[in-house]
């Protein structure tokens, strides 16, 4: 990456990497040295440390586009 400190701020989308499996969310809130995070369309919120929440890759970007795109309906 570029080198500088990236700090996840409130409505944001960051990366959890504290699990065996890396996942994002939308930040909700900062608060008690916790990151909050709420998964795309909804869905359980969850609380990250910090330091193991990152800056999304351009890769990571396209999937949370194709989930957070609304889908049209044909005929509506």
């Amino acid at each position: 990456m570029d080198g500088d400190k990236w700090v996840p701020t409130e409505k944001s989308y960051a990366v959890d990497t504290s699990g065996d499996a890396s996942r994002f969310g939308r930040v909700t809130r900062c608060h008690g040295g916790s990151v909050f995070l709420r998964p795309p369309g909804g869905g359980a919120e969850w609380a990250a440390s910090p330091e193991k929440v990152r800056r999304p890759t351009d890769a990571e970007w396209e999937q949370i586009r194709v989930v957070t795109t609304p889908v049209r309906v044909a005929g509506t």
